[in-house]
């Protein structure tokens, strides 16, 4: 991909700065619910900030970078105060990164770039499901089903006799 032809890009630069924002915010998140999350549910926001930090982050700011000569700014992002609403705030974060990323890909005519979006969809959307289970998880584990609901969550319940 040569990114520097005819001084344009595959995506504008608003957009990719707006990207890198969200997932370095993404990741500040996951690596603050690491440290408030149960011991049951830190290894998921473990892989999850190495993931960031290795793969999408890293791809973005080297296409950030081709395009511009220049570094992204990264701007201040204050971390969740506690874990119930640090799940919800990424949940949106994750379903919103999801909606953004496909409209890039609606829109994008470079197929490696393509791909790369097609992959940021499918993980957002999945980590958006990854922490519904998490925080319905939560909530159910800590008696709080009042907080749920309208969320996906465990009840047990048992058949009348004779089913």
């Amino acid at each position: 991909m040569n990114y520097r032809t005819n001084g344009s890009g595959p995506i504008a630069v608003h957009d990719l700065q707006h990207v890198i924002q969200a997932e370095y915010r993404s990741m500040i998140y996951a690596q603050r619910l690491l440290g408030l999350a149960p011991p049951e549910h830190r290894m998921h926001f473990s892989r999850y900030v190495e993931i960031k930090q290795k793969e999408r982050l890293v791809v973005w700011t080297r296409l950030y970078y081709h395009l511009t000569a220049c570094y992204p700014v990264f701007n201040k992002v204050e971390p969740p105060k506690d874990y119930a609403a640090g799940l919800r705030a990424s949940m949106t974060d994750a379903l919103d990164a999801a909606d953004l990323y496909a409209g890039l890909l609606d829109a994008a005519q470079d197929p490696p770039l393509q791909h790369i979006l097609e992959r940021a969809v499918n993980g957002e959307t999945r980590w958006a499901v990854r922490l519904q289970q998490l925080y319905s998880s939560h909530l159910y584990e800590n008696g709080n089903m009042e907080m749920s609901k309208g969320l996906i969550g465990v009840v047990k319940k048992q058949l009348p006799p004779g089913y």
